[in-house]
């Protein structure tokens, strides 16, 4: 079976645009209010005039002005004021990376979210209790000179919130050569173990987190195939950053 190959990104909100957008919106406001044909305007918060004007060709009315930038700017300072917008859209810069999951794993939609696309072996995709591995990627403070302080961090995280597990750690590097913290939390009242893949980039990590169901690892084992663990593995040591 073809491997499932996704290209992983997330969405970009920039300030600019946000102005921009808000600039064609006020431009529309300022038109709408318009009666007469006669040229008519204002001074903005800058100082420069504002014309307004009505248009045939499109039989709607429309604002012109002198310094386009100024409108712009000015869209940006309300966005800033309102506070709004930014809260909505100020979200961290986009993160791009190509990735792939073995053969006989699948999507699970219904367990997928915006941020983690969740896989399934084949005859298990809907069902519970069943072995996944999750693929996200997440924003760090650090850079990759300071992988140490995120490798701590990562672990001091798992060590709080798995307090019963034992936890174990190694660190390899991708095949892009770039650095790759493996975290295994086994909790042997358990039926699974989860192991944790960081990719380590620049105040980025791409994570890959496995859920492996003790019975079908050994089920793997003896029928000589990779065991959750080693495809989830796999899919991290190939993951390469794209061009954000």
């Amino acid at each position: 079976m073809k491997k499932a190959v996704r290209v992983f990104g997330k969405r970009r909100a920039a300030k600019t645009t946000a102005a921009f957008c808000l600039a064609v919106c006020l431009s529309g406001c300022l038109g709408g209010v318009l009666q007469a044909e006669e040229p008519s305007g204002y001074y903005d918060e800058f100082g420069n005039w504002v014309q307004e004007s009505y248009s045939e060709e499109s039989g709607a009315e429309t604002a012109g002005i002198e310094d386009a930038d100024a409108l712009a700017a000015l869209a940006e300072d309300s966005a800033d004021a309102s506070g709004g917008m930014d809260a909505a859209q100020d979200v961290s810069s986009a993160l791009i990376g190509t990735y792939s999951v073995g053969a006989g794993w699948t999507v699970d939609s219904d367990a997928s979210t915006e941020e983690k696309t969740v896989y399934k072996q084949d005859a298990y995709v809907g069902m519970e209790n069943t072995s996944t591995i999750s693929c996200s990627y997440m924003d760090t403070n650090y850079s990759v000179l300071e992988y140490e302080q995120l490798r701590d961090m990562l672990t001091n995280n798992l060590l709080y919130n798995n307090v019963n597990a034992q936890i174990s750690t190694s660190a390899i590097y991708t095949q892009a050569k770039d650095y790759l913290y493996i975290v295994i939390v086994d909790d042997s009242a358990q039926e699974y173990k989860d192991v944790y893949h960081y990719v380590v980039g620049d105040y980025r990590c791409f994570c890959v987190e496995v859920r492996e169901y003790r019975a079908e690892a050994d089920q793997a084992v003896a029928d000589g195939v990779k065991t959750p663990h080693e495809v989830g593995q796999t899919t991290a040591e190939e993951f390469t950053w794209g061009v954000a």
